[in-house]
């Protein structure tokens, strides 16, 4: 994995159980990340922007705290209402919350749906066992007090989402397997992929491409370049998804000479493995309803929304927007354009 912009880190936030905890920077909760919404064609002048992170993580909180990081050096704590938070209906580790964010005060970056995994660019990017994978998220042993502080880890995909894990609700999850060493405090991490070595898979096909054989030096014709170019270009970034939990296994206690401790006594061991929900789980609970008859109600004319609303309060209802110039440099932060034929 190659040196990545430092920039990746600004879509981290860090979710508390209260303000106290939040504004004190205590070992406790887990982490979310910002994703953004440009509406379609007929409405490109609005951004619409959410936070994302595990139902768990808010779910023994009654007032969940989002806390962001200011360009001035401090933190801006946000408590919300767990019932305002939109969780997936069918029980997928996921929930969202709109917000507003104003980029003169806050450090931020958002992912926005283009960098989203779909099943489509799963196929047509060729991604699978092996892609590199970035995890952005809070390392609660060093994990900032007077700033949110997020910790990069990095891994690879080692299963793809075929085989559901079972969650502690009884929930069959789709998820990845990514060899990521997730620790509690990552739960709700963006996970993204890329893997800028993509000339060096081993599979055939990228792009609908077949990668081609070279030559003993000849110019390539261009039909044969276009395939070559399908199977060097990196994959991503994209959003392969969220952390959602590290797969730990039972090691019994041992004595000093090796022996099982009788009582039955064991340890959880962690097997370095994190299980990923895939992003368009995420994407389905962006498509609610309720969500997209917000985002129809919030689609005034220009000039009522020539100013951009802070994050200076939090009352029931922050789901205010972007202007346009606000929501695409935050935006560009962490994406590229991607190709029309991807």
């Amino acid at each position: 994995m190659p040196r990545i912009a430092d920039q990746y880190t600004d879509c981290a936030v860090y979710i508390y159980k209260t303000l106290e905890q939040a504004r004190n920077g205590e070992h406790y909760g887990g982490s979310g990340f910002l994703v953004g919404i440009i509406p379609d064609e007929e409405f490109p002048h609005r951004g619409f922007v959410y936070v994302v992170t595990n139902t768990h993580v808010i779910a023994k909180a009654e007032y969940p705290v989002i806390r962001f990081n200011r360009k001035d050096g401090s933190t801006e704590c946000i408590p919300t209402k767990r019932e305002n938070w939109f969780p997936h209906l069918s029980g997928d580790d996921i929930s969202v919350f709109p917000i507003t964010v104003s980029l003169e005060d806050m450090q931020v970056a958002v992912i926005g749906l283009d960098m989203f995994v779909t099943q489509t660019r799963i196929s047509d990017e060729d991604i699978g066992i092996g892609d590199d994978t970035v995890m952005i998220g809070r390392f609660v042993n060093h994990e900032g007090k007077q700033q949110n502080s997020p910790a990069v880890r990095f891994g690879n995909i080692a299963m793809m989402d075929r085989e559901k894990i079972v969650t502690e609700a009884g929930i069959e999850q789709e998820a990845f397997l990514v060899e990521m060493r997730s620790l509690p405090g990552y739960s709700g991490s963006a996970v993204l992929i890329y893997s800028p070595c993509a000339m060096n898979d081993m599979s055939q096909i990228r792009r609908g491409k077949t990668r081609p054989k070279l030559g003993s030096g000849a110019l390539l014709p261009p039909e044969t370049m276009d395939a070559f170019n399908a199977h060097t270009s990196a994959k991503g970034p994209y959003l392969l998804g969220i952390d959602f939990c590290h797969i730990q296994r039972k090691y019994n206690v041992r004595d000093a000479h090796g022996a099982e401790v009788s009582e039955g006594l064991f340890v959880m061991e962690n097997t370095g493995m994190a299980g990923v929900i895939p992003a368009w789980r995420i994407a389905e609970v962006l498509d609610r309803d309720e969500l997209k008859d917000k985002r129809k109600e919030k689609l005034l004319p220009e000039k009522q929304y020539e100013t951009t609303a802070s994050l200076d309060t939090a009352d029931d209802d922050v789901s205010e927007v972007f202007t346009q110039r606000d929501f695409e440099a935050a935006l560009k932060k962490v994406s590229r354009k991607v190709e029309k034929n991807r």
